[in-house]
């Protein structure tokens, strides 16, 4: 290599490591590089970068079974492809100088690698050493993690793949093993382009510990468990009259009915009754009554449950306060309104309710 290329591809490591020999050989890239990298990104611990270039996508996986090539492109397989578990890092880097050419880079990463410990186990170039349309293979093509890659992979056209370089190697000692890939990007002025997976087989086996099953998030059935469950509103007469005058409606939640049916529980009537007081300080008030319920069931069902839930509910301050029944009308909603999700017993507690909207 001439001398006056060293200058252009020296290596560094953007983090400290504990190899002496690699700090000594290799150089830092300037922090002003590195700004514009997302901070979570960054390089491999045993893999350096080339002076001068920056991350322009980046992947991490904590546990994933990927395949790595160990050799040339032959006859439409990788004969030497290896498969591999544990941690994968996915870099692409972009060195933007055109002046440097990937036979450079392709140099000072094996001059790297080694220093680092690795042992380089395929090293090619261009069609005759990898073979035509090499950089299809999975690794190299899988999907990419952002719209980044779509604009700056660039993969070289046919004409270009003799500026392909690629180096495979492995360090059994961490068992780590890497594959690089160096192309001219045709997409940014044939400026060269690092594409870098790492796996690292971890230390101990990965596993993920199964949680105790849970039980189903089921409505109570009996009475005492749902007067239990019923987070109590307890609205006062004002709080009624607000809620009509601010919306035309206000929904009423500690009316409580038996399971499955339009009875009503003995502990709504408190609420009932502050329901009646309204009426009685409103001479002209009329509403109309609307029962709604959750989504258990099928619509039908439901649509004649809330139904009959609101006829109880006019029916009651008729029969207890003397209400006049020309001043009440009933209507059934089912779930078509919910305020709340159905997936869980807390979102449905909510939708089964009554509304009274001002006629």
């Amino acid at each position: 290599m001439a001398p006056h290329s060293n200058l252009l591809i020296q290596m560094h490591f953007k983090r400290i490591i504990t190899f002496a020999s690699i700090l000594a050989a290799l150089s830092f890239a300037p922090i002003g590089q590195l700004a514009a990298e997302p901070e979570e990104w960054g390089d491999h611990r045993l893999v350096p970068r080339v002076d001068g270039s920056e991350i322009i996508t980046y992947r991490f996986t904590e546990y994933d079974r990927v395949t790595l090539t160990f050799g040339p492109y032959d006859d439409g397989e990788f004969p030497d492809e290896r498969e591999f578990e544990g941690e994968h890092t996915q870099l692409t880097y972009l060195l933007r100088d055109t002046a440097v050419s990937t036979l450079q880079v392709k140099r000072a990463y094996r001059e790297g690698l080694e220093q680092a410990g690795f042992e380089i186990e395929f090293a090619g170039s261009g069609r005759d050493d990898l073979g035509r349309r090499f950089h299809r293979f999975d690794t190299f093509d899988r999907d990419r993690p952002s719209g980044l890659t779509v604009h700056h992979l660039g993969w070289p056209r046919s004409r270009s793949e003799r500026d392909m370089r690629f180096l495979a190697a492995s360090h059994e000692e961490e068992s780590v093993y890497v594959n690089v890939l160096m192309y001219n990007n045709r997409r940014d002025d044939g400026q060269p382009t690092i594409r870098v997976d790492v796996v690292e087989k971890p230390q101990e086996e990965v596993s993920l510990d199964m949680a105790d099953p849970e039980e189903p998030d089921e409505q109570p059935t009996e009475r005492d468990e749902i007067i239990a469950a019923h987070d109590r509103e307890d609205l006062s007469a004002e709080d009624i009259e607000a809620g009509i005058l601010a919306e035309g409606r206000v929904a009423v939640r500690d009316i409580l009915f038996e399971f499955d049916s339009a009875e009503i529980i003995d502990e709504s009537a408190d609420a009932l009754a502050t329901i009646a007081d309204v009426l009685e300080d409103n001479a002209e008030l009329e509403l109309l009554i609307v029962g709604h319920t959750d989504n258990v069931g099928d619509f039908e069902y439901n649509l004649n449950l809330s139904m009959e839930r609101a006829r109880a509910v006019a029916a009651w301050l008729q029969d207890e306060h003397g209400i006049d029944q020309a001043r009440l009308q009933s209507a059934g909603a089912g779930m078509m309104a919910p305020v709340a999700t159905n997936r869980n017993e807390d979102g449905r507690q909510q939708n089964r309710r009554v509304e009274l909207v001002e006629l």
